[in-house]
């Protein structure tokens, strides 16, 4: 299984690898000179996340078999695997992703950060649109359309967000919620090197994702002469969101004794709760009478558990922006 995994590890390190002059720039973003020139590029983040990536591996396989403990959770039959891809992505993140989200916000102006967000919420307002009209949702379906045109033509290709301003709604669907409505099943849980946690349902949705992205991005940066950008954007988009988790590093560390079960859990919940869209309930119906709190959702898509989750709504409102790690 060891081995299995270092082979998993080191290959995504190899598909994101650059030439060896790019782990000198690597070092010139820690000397302080990143963003400066030609530095910031696509070359440049596969170099950092090449460069972690080896130290992350040191030592992360030198556990005692002695001391691995088989999977407790049905929803987590690679509970070994997972926990340490988990470690994993933690010592990288550490390396890579949290230096450099730190740099670009102590060295970006605000202003600016914000015309990136808009820019990348436009872009992923194709996907939210085309998904909610899969999900035969043809109300919101017009209204995402209706803000993505809106933004797009008014607001200087999304970089300002006019139709919030207008009060139409920022709504959130992906292709993993749309296999869950069409009622594929959600399958193991899993996380993924670099994306964090899935499940296979989730993560076959977050391909789609990805594609139509992509394709969207290739779009706009061919309208604008830089058809080369594409990767680059990718990137930027992947350090706007590390950015905007700055802070909440300890939500994980001080949630629970054990960070990967909590994050496991909050993960598997608030996937659920997407697809049942029970985040857009207002309120939590009381008990028919002689009938237990513990009721009330069985037969749903929660699988006839107990939905004590809700109570864990304020928590997955901060995890929800883990979904990059999410979703």
């Amino acid at each position: 299984m060891r081995k299995a995994l270092a082979s998993i590890t080191l290959a995504s390190s190899i598909c994101l690898s650059a030439p060896a002059s790019a782990e000198s720039r690597f070092a010139d973003f820690l000397s302080g000179s990143f963003f400066e020139g030609e530095n910031w590029s696509a070359e440049v983040m596969s170099a950092a996340i090449s460069v972690a990536t080896e130290k992350a591996l040191a030592g992360l396989f030198e556990q005692d078999p002695a001391t691995d403990t088989p999977a407790t959770d049905p929803a987590d039959p690679l509970e070994k695997y997972n926990r340490m891809m988990f470690e994993f992505n933690a010592k990288l993140d550490d390396a890579a992703l949290k230096p450099l989200a730190e740099y670009y916000a102590e060295y970006t102006p605000e202003i600016v950060r914000t015309g990136v967000r808009n820019f990348f919420s436009n872009i992923n307002d194709v996907g939210v649109a085309a998904n909610s009209a899969l999900q035969g949702k043809v109300d919101q379906a017009l209204s995402d359309s209706s803000r993505l045109a809106l933004n797009s033509v008014v607001g200087l290709g999304g970089v300002i967000d006019v139709a919030s301003e207008l009060d139409i709604e920022k709504n959130d669907e992906d292709f993993g919620q749309t296999l869950g409505v069409w009622g594929v099943p959600e399958g193991p849980y899993i996380v993924l090197p670099i994306l964090g946690p899935r499940t296979l349902r989730s993560a076959v949705g977050t391909a789609l994702d990805t594609y139509l992205q992509v394709e969207t991005l290739g779009s706009v940066a061919e309208l604008g002469g830089a058809e080369s950008a594409v990767s680059e954007l990718m990137a930027l988009n992947v350090v706007d969101q590390r950015t905007r988790l700055l802070g909440k590093e300890s939500l994980l560390d001080t949630a629970a004794l054990d960070p990967y079960i909590f994050a496991r859990e909050s993960y598997l919940a608030y996937r659920r709760c997407k697809v049942a869209d029970c985040d857009k309930i207002d309120y939590i119906p009381a008990a028919p009478e002689g009938e237990s709190d513990s009721n009330l959702f069985e037969g749903n898509s929660f699988d006839g558990n107990s939905y004590n989750e809700l109570e864990m709504l304020d928590e997955l409102d901060q995890l929800d922006e883990l979904d990059l790690l999410n979703d």
